[in-house]
């Protein structure tokens, strides 16, 4: 079952470049397991009904999955899990045309916390989503290239003799932009070829030039934003012409598909491991917990993905955002009894503090090669157990009770836990728990699998913890409730 698995999620690796691909892929696999889609533009809390499963968008990168429990109350509160959809990358400028030394490059911008020296040498490609007039209307594509387009060279040790030991510090603005093709191969590319039908096409195009100029010379400035050659690429790829192209949020990625790896096969070599391990198991778990314990369910199940976590949450489609609150408030109102409704926001607020939420992020292996980086009494490895992060100075969520209903899961599921806290000279990184946490008012913990090179352009991590991080994920969703309603208050 975990080589299965892992293989559906090299699949979605593979499907998935950018935080658009990732949710467009997830919105396919929840129709097909029966989820209804909602839309935030319109009204959807008076369509909801216990035992059925829903999910709603925003901006295209942001997605919510929710099963209602068959036997839900509101004051029962939530089990969500959260994850999010974004990588560090690079993302094209607004103005992104530049030529120097006969190449034609693309102008990039750094997009997160990379480890950016990983990027140079690779095999890169393009995907994103772009805005295409279409008649009178504006309509949106995602594009994925799959063949390698662009490079961003090193410089040669030859030129560079100190960078084995004086390390390797290129100037991110001026020596990290990608190659796209030689100038001389565009020139010829727009050489009219001699035949019939294309001098037919250029007498055409010399009628209507003189009716074109003042026209151009209004487009001047857009025009001349990105590299002709680049347009050339985007609009091939959609099948339409260069001028109908809009604008477009477009990454730079890597050309190189997922792969498991290793000689047990026990490794998964990938780009985006952080954070779409998590985002793909939250919403598979989800859809599979959606068996006859759904009836008897006494919570609502939720699965939350979001955009921006990588450059800190503080966007629409943010978990700083009013998302998440808003949908779950919503749920909660919708099933308030009627002479409650005077108090249904105490409801809401007693609902949130019977919840609990789990953050799911990567976290870090011990290294085998750097060991004295990690605490040597809380040393984790790559398959034997998820993690459980703490860190006493508020950078991760869990304490003492969600540390215990968590482990406390993970026993009734036969699943090995790991503890991880860092070493007191080190600072550890942010995720989604304590800003939820803080926002809702929820009892919350922060978990992940173990990984090596996070952030950077080729991460590791185990196959047999992306399949027991879904295990747990479905035994979380099963049985929070039950575990919760053990613990007493203080005497």
């Amino acid at each position: 079952m975990s080589k299965e698995y892992s293989n559906h999620f090299v699949k979605f690796l593979n499907n998935s470049p950018t935080q658009y691909h990732v949710v467009r892929e997830l919105k396919t696999m929840l129709l097909d397991s029966g989820f209804i889609e909602l839309k935030e533009k319109e009204m959807w809390s008076d369509k909801l009904e216990k035992g059925k499963s829903y999910f709603l968008t925003r901006g295209d990168a942001s997605i919510v999955a929710f099963s209602v429990g068959g036997e839900f109350d509101p004051k029962n509160g939530f089990s969500i899990v959260c994850a999010h959809t974004d990588s560090p990358g690079l993302r094209i400028k607004p103005v992104s045309k530049k030529e120097s030394q006969g190449s034609v490059q693309i102008a990039v911008s750094t997009y997160g916390g990379g480890m950016w020296f990983t990027w140079f040498d690779r095999d890169l490609t393009l995907a994103g989503k772009v805005l295409v007039r279409k008649d009178s209307k504006v309509t949106q594509h995602l594009i994925h290239i799959k063949k390698p387009l662009l490079n961003i060279p090193n410089l040669a040790v030859h030129l560079h003799h100190s960078v084995n030991r004086r390390g390797f510090k290129p100037n991110f603005e001026t020596n990290f932009v990608p190659v796209l093709a030689t100038e001389i191969s565009t020139a010829l590319l727009d050489r009219p070829k001699n035949d019939k039908k294309e001098k037919e096409k250029q007498k055409e195009q010399e009628i209507e030039l003189e009716k074109e100029k003042e026209k151009e010379k209004e487009n001047e400035k857009e025009k001349i934003k990105h590299h002709p050659l680049l347009l050339k690429i985007i609009s091939e790829e959609l099948s339409i012409e260069p001028e109908q192209i809009i604008d477009f949020d477009i990454s730079v990625v890597p050309s190189q598909s997922a792969q498991i790896g290793g000689y047990f096969s026990e490794f998964l070599y990938s780009d985006r491991l952080d954070n779409l391990v998590s985002t793909y198991t939250s919403i598979t778990s989800l859809i599979d917990s959606n068996d006859k314990s759904l009836a008897t369910e006494k919570t609502v199940r939720v699965a939350v993905c979001f955009d921006n976590e990588e450059i800190g949450s503080n966007t629409l489609r943010g978990a700083n955002s009013t998302l998440l609150r808003s949908i779950l408030k919503n749920i909660t109102y919708q099933f308030v009894k009627k002479e409650q409704k005077k108090i249904r926001s105490e409801i809401f607020d007693i609902s949130l503090r019977n919840s609990y939420l789990l953050s799911a992020d990567s976290c870090h292996a011990v290294h085998p090669n750097y060991t004295s980086y990690h605490e040597k009494r809380h040393v984790c490895k790559i398959n034997e157990g998820i993690i459980i992060e703490t860190n006493y100075e508020g950078d991760t969520t869990t304490e003492l009770i969600s540390r215990y209903i968590l482990k406390a899961i993970a026993k009734n599921n036969q699943i090995s836990i790991q503890d991880a806290i860092i070493i007191n000279e080190t600072g550890g990184g942010s995720t989604l728990g304590p800003m939820l946490s803080t926002q809702l008012g929820i009892t919350s913990s922060d978990i992940g699998i173990p990984s090596w090179g996070m952030h950077s352009v080729r991460e590791t991590a185990g196959t047999t913890d992306i399949f027991n991080l879904k295990k747990l994920f479905i035994g979380f969703f099963k049985n929070y409730y039950d575990i919760f309603q053990t613990i007493q208050d203080i005497d």
